[in-house]
């Protein structure tokens, strides 16, 4: 098998990793990303890491129990996530909260939403996967000006 940049990369110390990984960077659309930042992003501990590996594992699994649920009964699904929303437990529901879960649900289900959150968190969360926070947070700026 011919020898790759990885076979030489992994014995590099540090301070050259973090330099050979600004250096890819840049060659990416020139974009500038300073070799401290992988130095610091290479230096961190395993435990830091792995924390964000298992809060992803911990929302896969919700997911997919809710997304299990959503499938077994959609109108079921989006009542109680309408009352977890406002805070209402199933058990104290009164009639007349019934009756207006009953009818935004009907509401839900005849206008075919494809989304139960607010249309402003979906827009938002597209516009940081798309642009990071960095721009958010400037452009929040910009428009307080």
């Amino acid at each position: 098998m011919p020898r790759t940049y990885i076979d030489d990369f992994i014995k590099l110390p540090i301070t050259k990793m973090a330099q050979a990984i600004s250096d890819m960077t840049f060659a990416y659309q020139e974009t500038k990303v300073p070799k401290e930042h992988y130095k610091k992003l290479l230096g961190k501990s395993y435990e830091e890491l792995v924390e964000t590996t298992v809060s992803v594992k911990l929302v896969e699994t919700i997911y997919n129990g809710l997304s299990g649920l959503q499938k077994e009964s959609p109108r079921l699904f989006f009542q109680a996530f309408m009352l977890l929303d406002l805070g209402i437990k199933p058990s104290a529901l009164t009639a007349s909260q019934y009756q207006a879960l009953t009818v935004i649900a009907d509401t839900f289900e005849n206008t075919k939403q494809k989304h139960m959150l607010d249309t402003k968190l979906i827009e938002q969360f597209k516009d940081i996967d798309e642009n990071g926070v960095m721009y958010q947070l400037k452009r929040g700026q910009s428009d307080e000006d």
